[in-house]
């Protein structure tokens, strides 16, 4: 370089002044994330999740960070494995302590928190769980310094912990959740196990039902004793908001009553996922069903595993869903419980659902091959599992019209299920 190019560069220095952070690209600063981040497996939904762990105090300084960071840079936080404990003190004391933008705490920009306890560490003499994230000091700090931009929250408890349901050392603090979290607007309990308490002002989980904001997602998995008044006032508040709903290995608290109560005050529901403990028998009946399909016309999603006291006449009135994607009821309509479904339902339901993917029915009342020829009107159809076909229609070739390609369910126990998928 010349003295005149020397001379040209300093004075375009002198204008333009010194290069910052805001001259970088955008695939610049990708890159030096790539160096700053750590990989997290999702036990949950089985994936790979990159977790940065220490850059959010950065982001919240530094807008051009901040734009293009990823969104589990600081506003999502996942809590899991043998370092979680530590991790989750870390953070609590930066949401209580930190002040990184000198106008808002670290905690108020979270919008996802996700905490998973051990379900490897056990104390063998009595077989009782040692380590639990997931303790009402926890969840209050979370209440306090969270509640601002928390919108999900996850909470997977340990298999077979126990609440303690005598003292309020033991209670979950709901109440605050509720009271803080106004922007809450999906939850998730796995594992959890309601303390036996009298319903009303003294149960946690059931004032949490009446004050918290109305939930978008409700999942609840393997979750015991929860009361089915508390079931009926969740629908009561989740209202119109709620349009996600999965009840997923449910007690004998859940039954008609309550499903009947989602359907009536949750008209936007989209996705519906319901099943019972093996030991339990389902309770989603006729009447169940019909509120449904009168209700919630926006339905895309119905999985009714253990659902099988459901007849013609209401299985008749799905027909009326027509933004179905997928209908799974596996048990539904057998011969063994008398309540077998005629083919004119079973063409009415094809015919009117043409949106439908996935389609997985027990179809005895199937006996010509005009139910496949219904089926032609679904052509977005992914996979067709149908139990108990009739014999008639097991070498019927009407199904390849459908560009589905056959084979037999070897582990099948039950006559004639065949299932198909698309072909790729």
């Amino acid at each position: 370089m010349d003295s005149t190019e020397a001379i040209e560069h300093q004075e375009h220095e002198e204008r333009t002044g010194p290069a910052t952070i805001q001259s970088l690209r955008p695939t610049i600063l990708r890159y030096i994330f790539s160096f700053l981040s750590v990989q997290h497996y999702d036990y949950l939904n089985h994936r790979t999740r990159t977790i940065h762990n220490h850059l959010g105090p950065v982001s919240l300084v530094c807008k051009s960070w901040n734009a293009i960071a990823s969104p589990l840079l600081w506003q999502e936080r996942t809590f899991h494995g043998w370092n979680a404990g530590e991790q989750l003190e870390t953070f609590i004391q930066q949401t209580e302590n930190a002040d990184f933008s000198s106008t808002h705490e670290y905690g108020d920009f979270v919008k996802r928190i996700e905490i998973i306890d051990s379900h490897d560490v056990v104390d063998k003499q009595n077989g009782q769980f040692v380590i639990n994230w997931i303790t009402p000091d926890v969840v209050l700090a979370l209440s306090e310094h969270c509640s601002r931009r928390l919108r999900d929250l996850t909470l997977v408890f340990a298999t077979g912990r126990q609440l303690s349901n005598e003292t309020e050392e033991g209670l979950i603090p709901w109440n605050a959740l509720a009271e803080a979290c106004r922007r809450l607007s999906m939850l998730t309990l796995t594992n959890y196990i309601c303390p036996i308490l009298p319903v009303g002002n003294g149960h946690p989980l059931h004032i949490f039902a009446t004050h918290t904001n109305p939930l978008r997602e409700l999942v609840l998995k393997r979750c015991k004793s929860i009361p089915s008044e508390t079931f009926q006032q969740l629908a009561r508040t989740c209202g119109k908001a709620l349009t996600k709903l999965v009840l997923l290995d449910s007690d004998d608290n859940l039954g008609a009553a309550e499903m009947i109560e989602f359907a009536k005050h949750c008209p936007n529901l989209r996705h519906l996922n319901v099943s019972w403990f093996e030991s339990f028998d389902p309770k989603f009946n006729d009447e169940a069903l019909i509120e449904l399909t009168t209700n919630c016309l926006r339905l895309e999603y119905i999985s009714l595993l253990d659902a099988n006291q459901i007849s013609d006449l209401s299985f008749q009135t799905l027909a009326k869903l027509r933004y179905l994607r997928n209908l799974i009821l596996p048990r539904a309509g057998t011969t063994e419980t008398g309540m077998t479904f005629r083919q004119e339902s079973l063409i009415a339901v094809a015919k009117s659902c043409r949106r439908l993917e996935q389609l997985h029915l027990v179809a005895p009342g199937a006996t010509s091959s005009k139910f496949f020829e219904a089926l032609l009107f679904c052509p977005n159809l992914q996979v067709l599992v149908i139990v108990e076909l009739s014999q008639g229609l097991l070498m019927d070739q009407r199904f390849k019209s459908l560009g589905l390609a056959k084979y037999v369910d070897p582990e099948s126990t039950e006559g004639y299920k065949l299932v198909w998928h698309k072909k790729t």
